[in-house]
């Protein structure tokens, strides 16, 4: 089966998400803000219109056509307009672990805002930050209300981009891909041991046996 066909025709079987390390926990614990627990046939889900929320509170940055892509995927065909916690966990997971929607670090913010900023002040105009935002595709209205309001220095009526980043970034509670990097990085030390023990066996096997003579005289 194919992830474009994903079934959801038993996703109301199962009652709660089994998580199996970190990562699943994190996504989890983002989905379950948004779920629908005003319905208790629902309480392991979330409406579609929230799958963008939940998607960068884990602080993931897709764009709109990827998160359209991504909906396809998820939506549920028993229940329209609903995700459903056991299809969206395991696929927002392969997504992380593939490094998808991964957003820009500081130094690549910063770097983008001076080239905005054509006049080397160090901040923006509310206007011309909006319009920014505005034209990227990654951001919906809502996002960048609340990205300006966060932004928005009142005693200087600006924004100084680099105090922002930094106070963005500052308020971020976990990052999803350093949990999957740190995954890779077990796993490669794991097997790593694994091979140094098998390699100190098979050593210890070749000096263990026992030489014919006449063997080792030809």
């Amino acid at each position: 089966m194919t992830e474009d066909n994903i079934s959801n025709s038993s996703e109301s079987d199962i009652a709660t998400f089994e998580i199996k390390n970190d990562l699943q926990k994190a996504i989890v614990d983002a989905f379950s803000l948004f779920t629908n627990d005003n319905d208790n046939d629902n309480i392991n889900s979330i409406s579609i219109t929230d799958l963008g929320k939940v998607i960068r509170y884990l602080g993931c940055v897709p764009t709109e056509e990827e998160l359209n892509e991504f909906t396809n995927i998820v939506e549920s065909q028993s229940e329209p307009s609903t995700v459903d916690m056991n299809v969206f966990v395991p696929h927002m997971e392969k997504q992380i672990r593939a490094f998808k929607y991964k957003p820009a670090t500081a130094d690549e913010l910063l770097q983008a805002f001076r080239t905005l900023d054509t006049e080397s002040k160090g901040s923006l105009s509310v206007d011309f930050m909006q319009q920014a935002l505005r034209e990227g595709d990654s951001l919906d209205p809502d996002d960048i209300t609340e990205a300006i309001k966060t932004a928005y220095n009142p005693d200087f009526q600006c924004i100084h981009y680099d105090i922002w980043i930094h106070k963005l970034l500052g308020k971020t509670k976990m990052d999803p891909y350093a949990i999957a990097a740190k995954d890779v990085e077990l796993t490669n030390q794991a097997r790593a041991a694994e091979d140094g023990e098998l390699n100190r066996l098979l050593l210890l096997s070749n000096e263990n046996i026992d030489i014919d003579p006449a063997a080792a005289a030809v």
